[in-house]
């Protein structure tokens, strides 16, 4: 009976310390969506305007839209998590900016900084209610894990994109 109470113990002290220890802090998340807007700035700044609307193979999106997709879908996926709504503001006019590297570039910014604002926002209390994201439940900071997930593969493959026109990727770093 005393040994079953000790593995009882140790389980639950277990389950306890790693469920706490897998709840992201609000803080953490902002540090890495800032990285991730000084990253796509930088992708954005070394690629000639020349290159925004091009597609290394046929199918794919071009450069800007890829550059949009990696900015815009941390907005997104902040915004659901946090709003419960697909819905989000325009960042800027798709027609201008696929087309015109400072408007891409001010999109970028913007998209970003939604989702800082929308981070900054939410308290900490709040990261731990269950939500449901995509049609899946799920505690509110483990959707948001997805801004960890998403943006560097996203923004990783522009690298062939700057590759095929001469350009040398900015080093990615995720500090």
């Amino acid at each position: 009976m005393r040994r079953f109470r000790i593995t009882a113990v140790l389980l639950l002290s277990s389950l306890l310390a790693s469920s706490a220890g897998a709840q992201i802090s609000r803080a953490s998340l902002i540090d890495v969506v800032q990285t991730h807007k000084a990253s796509v700035l930088r992708y954005i700044d070394a690629a000639p305007d020349s290159m925004l609307g091009f597609r290394p193979t046929k199918g794919v999106r071009t450069f800007a839209e890829q550059i949009e997709h990696a900015a815009g879908a941390d907005a997104l996926i902040a915004h659901l998590a946090i709003t419960g709504s697909m819905k989000f503001p325009a960042f800027g006019d798709s027609a201008v900016y696929l087309h015109n590297k400072a408007a891409l570039r001010t999109y970028a910014i913007a998209a970003m900084d939604h989702t800082i604002a929308m981070l900054t926002d939410l308290s900490d209390a709040a990261m731990g209610a269950e939500i449901v994201q995509f049609g899946k439940k799920m505690p509110r900071y483990r959707a948001l894990m997805e801004l960890l997930d998403h943006f560097p593969w996203t923004l990783g493959q522009t690298v062939p994109y700057l590759r095929l026109n001469g350009v040398t990727p900015p080093e990615y770093s995720p500090f």
